[in-house]
């Protein structure tokens, strides 16, 4: 996956404004990891994965993410 198409997705998936933020609470992710794909960083397979399957959902179903309750899952602190 390149980043563009992580970020057409994104936008798809979570809306034109705070996609990001999003997408990071969403792949339990700190935002700025997802800023350093965009830098240049590579994107790890799970999470291009994680994003053609929720592509693949929405294309099914018409839902978001957040509409099927894709949340992220803090481990708890130590």
């Amino acid at each position: 996956m390149t980043a563009e198409q992580l970020r057409q997705a994104a936008i798809l998936l979570f809306g034109d404004r705070g996609w990001m933020s999003r997408l990071a609470e969403a792949l339990d992710v700190d935002r700025s990891t997802v800023s350093r794909w965009f830098a240049g960083l590579p994107i790890p397979g799970p999470v291009a994965a994680a994003i053609w399957s929720w592509l693949l959902l929405h294309k099914i179903t018409g839902q978001t993410p957040e509409h099927l309750n894709v949340q992220a899952r803090r481990r708890p602190e130590p």
